[in-house]
């Protein structure tokens, strides 16, 4: 690498041995990548969303899908190694917090998809996270793709664009100078990837990790199921959300991504944590 740090992130000296040797013994994502699935039961966030729709004056339309995304920021806010990437044998820390997701135009299946990224803040709370996530919908929704989907077409009107186009792009990651521009615009190029297959009342896949870009965390949401509560009177059903992760493990070490997938279930539980002011939180769930 010509350049030690990235426009996008820091270069992180790892202080295990053994860390440091993991991305010469796995080369790739997906060779790297761990798999975790988790259910949790979502009754107490949808109830508090139904709450928050009818009882808030912000306007603000709440969903699911966005209050999972606000107890990924918050996990990312309270686990920041979370928020690492490895670049040719590399550890790296990224400097911003942003997430991808795919947005259908239309629920049809001739209607575009359009990829969208949207970035947060460590502080964002459950409304500033559900602002943001509407707004970049409805952006998707009415003007279509996004300025690398631009970029993409245009260079696949030129005669040889395509080849020319993803040389460039390769030499200026490879050698860490590819402008904060061009890293901005890619979704590939983020802390985390969504799928929401539930939107569509699909069940939840694990999906691979995309060697392009340098995404190490990949959240697949299900569409929701009610089970019998085993724990408590008979009968009584649960609303229940099953989410599927693939993580890249050389990121960081197997107690603290356990640690913060436990955070995130249990934010997405108790959704009001979501709410308070992030050092409150930090102290209610760590201490």
């Amino acid at each position: 690498m010509l350049f030690y740090d990235r426009p996008d992130g820091k270069r992180v000296k790892q202080p295990n041995a053994l860390n440091v040797m993991m991305p010469y013994m796995m080369k790739g994502r997906n060779a790297s990548s761990v798999f975790y699935e988790k259910e949790i039961n979502v009754d107490n966030a949808l109830a508090y969303i139904a709450e928050k729709e009818t009882g808030s004056a912000d306007g603000l339309h709440y969903s699911l899908f966005a209050t999972v995304m606000a107890a990924t920021v918050r996990t990312f806010a309270l686990r920041p190694a979370l928020n690492r990437f490895v670049h040719r044998k590399a550890l790296y820390q990224r400097n911003y917090l942003a997430f991808s997701f795919i947005v259908k135009q239309q629920i049809s299946e001739e209607a575009p998809e359009v990829s969208t990224k949207v970035f947060f803040t460590p502080e964002d709370t459950l409304s500033t996270v559900t602002k943001k996530v509407n707004e970049a919908i409805a952006y998707a929704r009415q003007h279509g793709g996004s300025p690398g989907e631009d970029l993409a077409s245009a260079a696949n009107r030129i005669p040889g664009g395509k080849a020319l186009v993803m040389a460039i792009y390769r030499l200026l990651d490879r050698i860490n100078l590819l402008p904060r521009r061009l890293v901005d615009m890619d979704p590939l190029f983020a802390s985390c990837f969504f799928a929401n297959l539930g939107s569509i009342g699909l069940d939840a896949p694990y999906h691979h990790l995309y060697e392009w870009g340098n995404v190490s965390i990949f959240i697949v949401l299900g569409k929701l199921e009610q089970k019998e509560n085993r724990i408590g009177a008979t009968g009584k059903k649960q609303h229940v959300l099953r989410i599927r992760l693939t993580v890249d493990e050389r990121i960081s070490e197997g107690l603290y991504l356990a640690r913060a997938a436990a955070l995130f279930s249990r934010l997405i539980v108790h959704p009001e944590l979501l709410e308070m002011p992030l050092e409150e939180a930090r102290t209610r769930l760590i201490g």
